[in-house]
């Protein structure tokens, strides 16, 4: 009794949820601002012009699932963010601010990585700016 309830567990414990959907909310790339926008107030800064991208797609969803895997930690780096990424599972959701460099911030903790960043702006705007190609990370 004792090996089925363990093994019952532990399967539901391995399992990984399955993402619903992206929600993307942007301001431009190459909007300039007087001080850096943290992402407390990002809504606040960007209400009237922040536009907002949903993404359903199965392919597109693998992608940016696949992409969250591979946050890099770094040191804790101030950011401008210029947007907010919402991954929506069944009954969470988990949220992250970004920058144009590739910073990514949830929870306090500071992440990097560039193709997550490319593949949202290939998303926003059908391609990516070239700035990304040769974007690297120095901390």
């Amino acid at each position: 009794m004792v090996q089925i309830f363990m093994l019952s567990y532990g399967l539901s414990f391995g399992q990984t949820h399955k993402l619903d959907s992206v929600k993307i909310e942007f301001e431009g790339f190459f909007t300039e601002t007087i001080i850096d926008v943290p992402c407390d107030a990002f809504d606040y800064s960007f209400k009237e012009t922040k536009k907002v991208k949903i993404i359903h797609d199965k392919t597109q969803l693998s992608l940016f699932n696949t992409q969250l895997k591979n946050l890099q930690h770094i040191t804790n780096k101030p950011l401008d963010v210029r947007g907010k990424i919402t991954y929506h599972y069944r009954n969470s959701n988990r949220k992250y601010c970004f920058d144009k460099f590739g910073k990514f911030y949830r929870n306090g903790q500071v992440f990097y990585n560039k193709k997550l960043l490319i593949a949202i702006s290939d998303i926003l705007y059908s391609n990516h700016p070239d700035y990304l190609n040769t974007l690297k990370f120095h901390e």
